[in-house]
């Protein structure tokens, strides 16, 4: 089974952007990261696209599975290789 890509949307100073990003290393995880900070039509486009108006934007392949507390919630439930897994 191949992994989903995991693309994430951060600001460098966000205590939440930096914890998520810190799991995905800690997990092995790769991921790339779209640094958006002082890019206010970039954050309005994630937000007209998901609702989500807070950083950070965590995608698996086109789907957004949320922000670090979402993260964490599947991490924690140990659902986040299934999640991971197309």
């Amino acid at each position: 089974m191949a992994k989903a890509t995991i693309t994430c949307y951060t600001w460098p100073h966000c205590p939440y952007c930096n914890k998520a990003k810190g799991l995905l290393d800690q997990l092995g995880l790769a991921y790339t990261d779209h640094d958006i900070y002082g890019k206010p039509e970039e954050k309005q486009r994630l937000i007209n696209e998901t609702g989500q108006t807070t950083v950070p934007y965590i995608f698996f392949d086109d789907t957004l599975i949320g922000g670090c507390d979402d993260l964490f919630a599947l991490y924690e439930s140990g659902k986040l290789e299934q999640a991971l897994t197309r």
